[in-house]
């Protein structure tokens, strides 16, 4: 098995892996690489001062489609995969990975890479519950839903968001994408037909409202509804900073989250951190 080591040390490699299983696989990986890519150059440094820079380590981000943000536009493919490279990630498409000893990463492309730093976002895999039959489950294990999410084989159970596998909506054969929207589509279409007869009952269709994907600092990537168009650069950046803001709970909130991202966009710093070094201590 041929190997690849990483020749530098103190954190070695840190190995962000983005698997995806089918096409509706969320941005988790592009964004976790270049988010951390940014802290190693920036916070990092500044709470490790010791720390010289070659001794950070790499990252890899391991794929197993042809290209980063394989769901989205080919422009925020390009545009993701171009701002990886410039923080330094490798992008290793096309790969999966087989094994994980604690020590090294074993890939399907019969290489390994040694690091004890593994994050797996490869996405979800809904629970099996117990009382169904094994016709119920399909891809990822989620529940087969009629288009009403009500549970083939079962009376008056309903699934929705990432444990539903909904049929009937010919532009996601493979399911919908398992991130916020669908589920909070699908919540309110079930609430809504709860309250009605069941004779009118509306079946669910997803509004696809667009896909935003943050890489890093003044780096992101926009994709309008079914795709028709697409944009990256900062003002893609500063519309997921609004969507992300203006979906949290309450303005208290929204005010709290806006003021600690502005403090750290101006300084490049985090006031709220946990720093644990550790202390020499006599026998």
């Amino acid at each position: 098995m041929q190997k690849q080591n990483s020749k530098k040390k103190g954190f070695k490699s840190a190995l962000f892996i983005a698997r995806t299983a089918f096409k509706a696989q969320g941005p988790t990986g592009v964004e976790l690489s270049g988010i951390i890519a940014e802290l190693s150059g920036s916070v990092i440094m500044k709470d490790y001062p010791e720390l010289k820079e070659e001794e950070l380590g790499e990252i890899y981000l391991v794929d197993g489609q042809k290209a980063v943000l394989s769901s989205m536009s080919l422009h925020a493919q390009k545009y993701a995969a171009k701002k990886l490279a410039t923080y330094g990630v490798h992008l290793l498409m096309d790969t999966f990975v087989e094994d994980f000893d604690g020590e090294s990463v074993q890939l399907s492309n019969g290489k390994s890479i040694d690091t004890k730093n593994l994050i797996w976002a490869a996405g979800v895999q809904a629970k099996v519950f117990e009382g169904f039959y094994p016709d119920s489950f399909g891809l990822g294990k989620r529940l087969k839903t009629d288009p009403f999410n009500k549970v083939y084989f079962a009376d008056n159970i309903y699934a929705l968001g990432d444990c539903a596998l909904i049929a009937g909506d010919e532009n996601y054969p493979n399911g919908h994408p398992q991130v916020a929207q669908p589920a909070i589509q699908q919540a309110k279409n079930l609430a809504d037909n709860l309250l009605k007869k069941q004779e009118v009952w509306k079946a669910f269709g997803y509004k696809d409202k667009g896909s935003l994907a943050i890489i890093g600092r003044n780096k992101a990537v926009l994709d309008f509804p079914n795709q028709k168009y697409a944009m990256s650069g900062f003002l893609s950046w500063l519309i997921w900073i609004f969507v992300h803001i203006m979906g949290l709970v309450n303005f208290k909130s929204k005010l709290r989250a806006l003021y600690n991202w502005l403090g750290y966009y101006i300084y490049k710093d985090q006031s709220f951190r946990m720093i644990i070094k550790p202390n020499s201590r006599k026998k």
